[in-house]
């Protein structure tokens, strides 16, 4: 088992499939047995089990394998759970406990962190790639945090805004002009879930608030 780390080049496909499998069990094993009781683990351990998350959700590949085995040699699958254990937990309506708030504050701010990271590497790498695609890994990637960052926007739309705090509105509203410049991306699977990531935004707009003088608004 290699998890959070970047697979030995010397494992055939048959192994690092068997290895994956393992992998994405512990992480499931983790976000139905572990965080769900963060209430009674310690703070720091809950951390770190956030950073391997954060970690495990950025793909890899070996560089030993040929071009017809990279698809298989990524880590698609056990890349998906563990940024999907990351967005089950960055966002809860049902937080009881101060540790609860702060399991869900941290979850979430390492997501869109990890969001943030994805999108500025999408960007970059389409600018340079010129007519070529992008590999459909990064591609399927990108579409999937676009997904996440529209279900954590409706979920904080549900949400009374006192109960978010200001660091991660902050981060939210943050991601907006990076998701503007996403919009010249070539794909059209892309441009599809970007404009869904981008219309939820507009519940975050208003017009700014009148300022009172001599009494009157």
């Amino acid at each position: 088992m290699f998890i959070f780390s970047t697979p030995p080049d010397n494992l055939s496909i048959q192994e690092f499939q068997k290895n994956e499998s393992i992998d994405v069990e512990v992480v499931q094993l983790i976000s139905t047995e572990i965080l769900p009781y963060a209430n009674f683990i310690p703070k720091e351990f809950v951390g770190q089990i956030m950073t391997m998350l954060n970690k495990g959700s950025i793909h890899s590949q070996s560089s030993s394998f040929t071009e017809a085995e990279i698809d298989i040699r990524m880590r698609e699958e056990f890349s998906k759970v563990c940024f999907e254990t990351l967005l089950q937990f960055s966002f809860s309506n049902k937080v009881t406990t101060p540790q609860e708030g702060y399991i869900s504050r941290m979850a979430l701010s390492v997501l869109l962190k990890r969001s943030q990271d994805v999108l500025h590497r999408y960007i970059e790498d389409e600018r340079l790639s010129g007519k070529c695609p992008l590999p459909r890994q990064q591609v399927t990637e990108i579409i999937f945090v676009l997904k996440a960052v529209s279900t954590l926007i409706d979920s904080l739309k549900k949400t009374q805004p006192e109960n978010v705090d200001a660091n991660t509105w902050a981060q939210v509203i943050a991601l907006y002009p990076t998701l503007v410049e996403c919009i010249t991306c070539s794909s059209s699977e892309v441009c599809s879930a970007l404009k869904e990531a981008l219309v939820p935004f507009k519940d975050f707009m208003h017009p700014p608030a009148s300022k009172v003088q001599n009494g009157e608004s």
